[in-house]
């Protein structure tokens, strides 16, 4: 029986133009009345998703988040941190250093703000000029204390000029942190032991079920790590050729409300289980 289900949102719950359709609403408020949980599962801090939780009333003493790739679990509500996972100050020099060598802009983030820090010549980030709520300064690692904690890096610049720099990093970059792309000029850095996938178990641990009661819906390189870890991974119609190789359901695209042809999808699967129906 699914319990939870996971929603990814870029190019998953979300449409081309960031909205949320109504049929993807319509079967979210289902989902809930059914007693199955929706779980946002984001690289996004939770103030850059607030907006969707409040319109999805997922804002309940006991609706959850999971941000940053999964290095912070909140209560949506209190904003409460049940678990959380970020990178040191040093971890962050060693990123800007490697990532200047090779001419890709870093951008650091972490609870509060972005951070952007000294770019290589000509090559600014494209990060700020996304749409976020979060505040951007401009700061490098060492100006800040020891202690501080970040819960993401980005290196966000045109595709081709980001593929070439990835190429160029070292290898000890990759063994050190967990790199994934989540768009095809973005390449999300988060601490390596971090993923959508241990996110989710952690909220299993927190909920006090397995891993096989959820279902998470993605699109994109960095929803595997859940979708492998699940028990019901969905992979939507426009996802990447990888997304849908470990799929046990492939739904409709994001444009098509392919989150709600996938709830329907699991709900009619859980009333099968319930009635005894294989």
């Amino acid at each position: 029986m699914i319990k939870v289900i996971a929603l990814d949102l870029d190019g998953t719950l979300l449409t081309d133009d960031k909205k949320v359709t109504p049929e993807n609403k319509k079967a979210i408020q289902l989902a809930k009345e059914q007693g199955v949980k929706i779980v946002l599962c984001t690289g996004r801090p939770l103030m850059s998703i607030y907006h969707l939780l409040e319109e999805l009333e997922l804002l309940g003493d006991d609706d959850f988040s999971i941000n940053y790739n999964g290095g912070i679990i909140q209560k949506t509500k209190s904003q409460e941190i049940l678990f959380k996972q970020g990178h040191s100050r040093d971890d962050m020099q060693y990123c800007y250093e490697e990532a200047y060598k090779v001419g890709l802009p870093l951008v650091m983030i972490d609870l509060e703000r972005a951070y952007e820090t000294t770019y290589p010549e000509g090559r600014p980030s494209i990060y700020p000029g996304l749409p976020h709520p979060i505040e951007f300064i401009t700061k490098n690692p060492s100006e800040f204390e020891e202690s501080h904690v970040f819960y993401k890096a980005v290196l966000c610049i045109e595709e081709s000029l980001l593929d070439k720099g990835i190429r160029q990093l070292p290898e000890a970059f990759f063994e050190k942190f967990n790199c994934m792309k989540s768009r095809t000029f973005l390449l999300e850095v988060v601490p390596k032991e971090v993923s959508k996938g241990t996110g989710l178990t952690h909220l299993a641990e927190i909920l006090g079920i397995t891993v096989e009661e959820i279902a998470a819906c993605g699109d994109e390189e960095n929803d595997l790590s859940m979708l492998t870890t699940v028990g019901f991974p969905v992979a939507m119609g426009n996802g990447s050729p990888e997304v849908k190789e470990v799929a046990k359901f492939i739904t409709k695209t994001n444009e098509e409300s392919g989150v709600a042809h996938a709830i329907y999808h699991i709900l009619e699967q859980n009333k099968c289980e319930r009635e005894g129906v294989k």
